[in-house]
């Protein structure tokens, strides 16, 4: 009984590698063929195993496989032996040739030539119409006379008198006399300066806030501040110190305030 792959349509599997085999595939090793030359090349790996014989059933050749499992060649082993050529049968005799008929009326006779009619009379030709006159030239009127030149208007008039300079008046850049400088007056005590109020903490990490966006670029190292606790936040902070520095405040809680905690800021400056 033969078996088909669809991948190789043309050949009938006589014989496959027994099923003991250690490869992974049943490699065939014997079949039939039609259509001259085998499947070959790297599409038709893992079919055919070495040495693999396909006998063309059209009597070209048989093919042994002479390629790689992974790329199949084939080389033709062999061809069937040609017949004998037979006997050539005997050339039969020819026959005679029967006799040629008489030959028909020409179809080619061409028939009587019709008449052509009369030419009918030519119509009388029309009459040309007179030319009309052409009419008289008018007379060419005189040519008028030539007037009189006008004054030449390009005449330069007299030149009038130049006047005189006037004097020049007193110097306006004089300076006058420089005022007294009064008195300086005293500097009155200067009052207390709110610097921030109600101020959130930002996400720190660290226990140390320092301020110094807004107002707090004013700060001087001399200023007093003083820090009122409105909200201690999620992690309960508390106040532990303030210090003034040039253009920042640097607050102290007993813990990392997060960003919840809110406080009154008051700067003095003495």
């Amino acid at each position: 009984m033969a078996y088909t792959n669809p991948l190789i349509p043309l050949v009938d599997i006589q014989q496959q590698e027994q099923p003991d085999n250690t490869s992974s595939y049943q490699l065939i090793t014997f079949g039939t063929v039609t259509g001259g030359t085998p499947y070959a090349g790297a599409t038709y790996a893992n079919i055919f195993a070495l040495e693999c014989l396909l006998q063309d059933l059209d009597g070209s050749a048989v093919y042994q496989m002479t390629g790689t499992v992974a790329v199949p060649a084939w080389s033709a082993v062999g061809s069937g032996a040609a017949g004998a050529t037979g006997y050539t049968g005997y050339t039969g005799y020819t026959g005679y040739t029967g006799y040629t008929g008489d030959d028909g009326a020409a179809s080619t006779v061409t028939g009587p030539t019709g008449y052509t009619g009369y030419t009918g009379t030519a119509g009388a030709a029309s009459d040309t119409g007179a030319t009309g006159y052409t009419g008289y030239t008018g007379y060419t009127g005189y040519t008028g006379y030539t007037g009189d030149s006008g004054a030449d208007s390009t005449v330069t008039g007299p030149t009038g008198y130049t006047g005189y300079t006037g004097y020049t008046g007193s110097d306006s850049t004089a300076t006058g006399p420089t005022g007294y400088t009064g008195y300086t007056g005293y500097t009155g005590p200067t009052g207390i300066t709110t610097v921030v109020n109600t101020i959130q903490t930002t996400v720190g990490g660290s226990s140390v806030e320092n301020f110094s966006a807004g107002d707090f670029a004013s700060v001087v190292v001399t200023d007093t501040v003083y820090v009122q606790l409105v909200d201690n936040g999620a992690n309960n902070v508390s106040v532990l110190s303030a210090v003034t520095n040039a253009g920042s405040v640097d607050i102290t809680f007993s813990a990392d305030p997060s960003s919840d905690t809110i406080v009154n800021v008051l700067v003095l400056t003495p």
